[in-house]
């Protein structure tokens, strides 16, 4: 990493911290308003705490994502090029190959209105095992504007001369007080794939209350949704653009204690609302055609 971008980070009131998250760097930032924390192994926004806030972003104890292609309960993980399994061959990692490698840092700054601005890339051509998985040359570029709101932007290049099948979704951890008392509102009257039922196609009636053993694709998904949390006392305003799907999970009591991965608890402390395209949204992204998915977050305190 060269030193000028260390300066820029730096007079940021930012650093970074050698294998200090899953024995990889990790960006620390802070701010008057707020303190960040950014993944370079698998490239992600782990944490995002406004001063005097509970942490937006939710983050698992459990040591179980720790193996190359270990699942990573916390922040905001990139699914890239393929959401859930692979469709051709079991042995691929879930959810692509973006979250389980080492990104890079090529910018600091701060946005026009004082946000800060920090992007990473991925490029395939620095990872041959990457090359090994994925046949198409292609380079990922993250874009984080932190500041009054929290957004992530991811932007996908096709270096190559072949067409790439792609599925995504930017895996929001939301942090929750507790997931028996929250609810979601925006997605009333939307199609969704139950994938805790077999796949069947149902239609969202009224708010998702408990956020509870939830494993949802919905179709036609506004952009926006409103997550109610009266325990941390605050909505979360979360709106997506480049989006047809949008995500719903958490895995629900019995679920959570099978997993190696999530505390035995830990279900009741999130919610995953996901900017995804998947299931018959997945797309071919042309040669040298370039697509964007992005996902805002803002927040509100509500009164007693």
């Amino acid at each position: 990493m060269n030193s000028q971008l260390i300066e820029e980070l730096d007079a940021l009131g930012g650093e970074i911290l050698p294998a200090n998250l899953r024995d990889c760097d990790e960006i620390v930032l802070n701010q008057p308003g707020f303190t960040a924390r950014i993944a370079l192994w698998g490239g992600h926004l782990v944490s995002f705490k406004p001063s005097g806030q509970e942490d937006w972003l939710f983050q698992s104890e459990n040591p179980g994502g720790q193996s190359r292609f270990g699942r990573r309960h916390f922040g905001v993980p990139v699914c890239w090029p393929w959401f859930g399994a692979h469709s051709d061959d079991e042995d691929m990692p879930a959810h692509g190959v973006a979250r389980y490698f080492r990104w890079q840092l090529t910018e600091v700054g701060r946005f026009s209105n004082g946000d800060v601005k920090i992007v990473l890339s991925l490029a395939s051509k620095d990872h041959p095992l990457i090359e090994e998985m994925v046949p198409q040359a292609f380079e990922l570029r993250q874009i984080m504007r932190l500041g009054e709101t929290c957004s992530v932007q991811l932007a996908a290049a096709n270096l190559s001369d072949e067409p790439m099948m792609i599925s995504e979704a930017l895996h929001t951890y939301l942090h929750i007080g507790d997931n028996a008392k929250a609810r979601i509102t925006g997605l009333e009257g939307c199609p969704y794939v139950d994938k805790f039922d077999g796949g069947a196609v149902k239609l969202q009636q009224g708010a998702i209350m408990p956020c509870d053993t939830l494993d949802r694709v919905y179709d036609q998904a506004p952009q926006q949704v409103t997550l109610h949390d009266p325990v941390f006392k605050r909505t979360m305003t979360i709106t997506s653009e480049g989006s047809q799907s949008t995500v719903v999970w958490n895995p629900g009591e019995a679920l959570a204690k099978l997993r190696t991965d999530l505390e035995d608890d830990e279900y009741r402390s999130f919610v995953c609302i996901e900017a995804a395209n998947a299931l018959q949204h997945t797309y071919h992204l042309a040669p040298g055609e370039l697509r964007t998915l992005t996902q805002t977050i803002q927040c509100e305190p509500i009164g007693d």
